[in-house]
């Protein structure tokens, strides 16, 4: 679906055999009318996109573990899905509605126990930032590339398990800050708002939304209460 994005209608119309005499017209209305409204269709959707992108990255970076439980429904569902697909490709070699049918069926499942049986979202959540983090961290490509991510994943996801706040404020901080950071520049330069759009890659503000995100989430956030089962004196 994103790559539809990418497509050079432009291009693409002015290959089409238009006539160059009586057409003369259909040719101007394609090329100045038709083209116009795609490119700018084109730019809205990639504007829209951007834009929601930063919201969730921002509401992860400064609300990541208020939200820890929302966040576990859908990387639930986005590892159920995936699970799905592959079953219904490799396994069941189904296609049409069932694929689709099993896809919805297991991301629903696996969004049911991520969100219900704490731990397990705990682990899914923060295995899924951690995984999609270590592809910029490790600059390595193949099959090394995917053990690493899976390897830093696995590694994060147990820390998570034992140490639930620390590891998802610093986690959700530092992955959706750095998204955040990313997609900023962009933004504003859709918007035309050149202020920010020079600090594209800019280590600066990666930093400060990260840190910041980390001090947001540790200050307005509490270590939650274990419970304790009451001992019954007897006699």
């Amino acid at each position: 679906m994103l790559s539809l994005l990418n497509i050079d209608y432009s291009s693409m119309i002015s290959t089409l055999p238009l006539d160059s005499g009586s057409s003369d017209s259909l040719s101007n209305f394609i090329n100045n009318g038709l083209v116009g409204l795609v490119t700018e269709a084109d730019t809205t959707y990639k504007i829209a996109g951007s834009v929601i992108a930063l919201i969730l990255a921002l509401i992860g970076c400064f609300f990541g573990y208020k939200l820890s439980r929302l966040f576990m429904g859908i990387t639930g569902f986005i590892a159920g899905a995936i699970i799905g697909q592959i079953v219904a490709s490799q396994i069941l070699h189904v296609e049409g509605f069932a694929s689709v049918l099993c896809i919805i069926l297991c991301g629903a499942v696996i969004a049911s126990l991520a969100f219900w049986i704490y731990r397990i979202g705990i682990f899914i959540l923060c295995f899924a930032l951690a995984f999609s983090a270590a592809g910029t961290l490790f600059p390595f490509e193949g099959d090394v590339q995917f053990f690493a991510n899976v390897i830093t994943g696995l590694i994060v996801g147990v820390l998570a398990v034992k140490y639930m706040r620390p590891v998802i404020i610093l986690t959700s901080a530092i992955v959706c800050g750095t998204s955040a950071a990313g997609l900023l520049p962009g933004v504003t330069e859709y918007m035309g708002i050149t202020t920010l759009s020079s600090l594209n890659s800019s280590a600066a503000l990666t930093l400060a939304l990260c840190v910041l995100g980390i001090a947001v989430q540790f200050l307005t956030t509490k270590e939650p209460v274990k419970k304790t089962v009451p001992r019954h004196k007897h006699g």
